[in-house]
């Protein structure tokens, strides 16, 4: 059975399709925050000048995102990591998600393809690969 799930960011100020997640921080709080390009551009200009008037005390996020999908920058990092995904032997497809373990694999470049076990398949028989029933996130380019 085939399956094709679409994922549309909605602004969270006025519902209209976002095109990104914002994220931020203020009085040690992080948020996050979907917004279509007039909002962010709001945003970063009402920032802009506390920005340029304040200390920069670190990179990225202040603590670890676990179970968040790498963010990726363009579509061409999915094309990227799909070619070096089938390179080292994962049964990725040419559409659909990709698995976050296999994109931190990627991301390391140390490859552990997953092993089929199926049980009760005889030498030289081919194992078929069952759908996992935990679902992956959904990886978003873009």
């Amino acid at each position: 059975m085939a399956r094709n799930e679409i994922v549309r960011l909605i602004d969270d100020l006025d519902g209209s399709e976002a095109v990104d997640t914002v994220s931020f921080g203020l009085e040690g709080v992080d948020y996050e925050i979907d917004l279509n390009d007039e909002h962010i551009d709001e945003l970063r200009g009402s920032l802009m000048p506390y920005i340029k008037a304040g200390r920069k005390v670190g990179a990225g996020p202040s603590r670890p995102q676990s179970g968040a999908a790498p963010k990726r920058s363009s579509r061409d990092d999915l094309v990227a990591v799909r070619a070096w995904l089938v390179e080292h032997g994962y049964p990725v497809k040419d559409r659909g998600r990709v698995r976050v373990a296999w994109v931190a694999d990627y991301d390391s470049k140390s490859p552990n393809p997953p092993q089929a076990v199926v049980e009760g398949t005889e030498d030289g028989e081919q194992p078929k690969r069952n759908g996992s029933a935990v679902e992956a996130p959904v990886f978003l380019a873009g």
